[in-house]
């Protein structure tokens, strides 16, 4: 369904999707992705191989062949049926690329948000315009992926990142802020419709994400319950 689109006035072009799991990760992560991705007819094509990620993202983009390339984290999954047709659509619109919003506030550049490889989807023209960025994390200056987010800002080109709305619990004695927006944590939604778990070495968090991707294909996930990601209640921890 999501292996090629429709383009006004242009014909099909073609989309490819990725996702990196290591031989350790935990095949209940995998089993709930792929049922998420098989109900909604992503075609998700899975690389086992213990490898950095930045270097995995950038032979893959070096080796694509497709108008666009598609990456999912392993626990990173649409919510809906709708929005990889709308991040598609933003994609061939702009020529550009789209991505969750995230900031690197382990390194220092606590108000850069960008977008983040979790869910990222690229025109590829579009990195071979910005001469090829890597993906890999740069000591000091970037996490994975946001340097591709910083050579575009350099030249001007546009693009989207996609917003968090809710999320399932703080990280074990961490807040994880997104600049001046709000915050995210385990099991965060965002806006139009991704979940994207973060933390996922933990067995009980494991569980959580099997639990959601079931509720995902069977209609019935909600944020209901889960922590408003802009709340200023004192209630729910919050704190400037």
């Amino acid at each position: 369904m999501y292996e090629s689109w429709l383009l006004k006035g242009v014909g099909l072009a073609s989309i490819e999707w990725h996702s990196l799991a290591w031989p350790n990760m935990d095949e209940r992560m995998i089993a709930a992705q792929s049922a998420v991705m098989r109900h909604f007819g992503v075609g998700l094509k899975y690389t086992r191989e213990q490898i950095v990620h930045g270097v995995w993202m950038d032979g893959i983009m070096r080796h694509a062949k497709s108008d666009m390339v598609g990456f999912f984290d392993a626990d990173c999954v649409p919510t809906n049926g709708e929005i990889v047709g709308k991040c598609i659509d933003y994609v061939c619109k702009h020529k550009s690329f789209i991505g969750l919003a995230q900031v690197s506030n382990h390194i220092g550049h606590r108000n850069h948000i960008f977008a983040a490889p979790s869910f990222f989807l690229i025109w590829r023209q579009c990195w071979l315009d910005l001469r090829r960025p890597t993906f890999m994390a740069i000591k000091r200056k970037a996490d994975v992926a946001e340097n591709v987010s910083f050579e575009a800002e350099m030249v001007g080109v546009s693009y989207r990142a996609l917003y968090p709305s809710h999320y399932e619990k703080d990280p074990p004695g961490s807040i994880w802020h997104l600049a001046n927006y709000g915050r995210f944590g385990v099991g965060t939604t965002y806006h139009g419709g991704f979940y994207h778990l973060y933390n996922s070495r933990f067995n009980e968090n494991i569980e959580l994400f099997a639990k959601r991707c079931g509720e995902i294909v069977e209609g019935s996930f909600s944020t209901s319950g889960m922590i408003p990601s802009r709340s200023f209640d004192l209630s729910d921890g919050f704190s400037v």
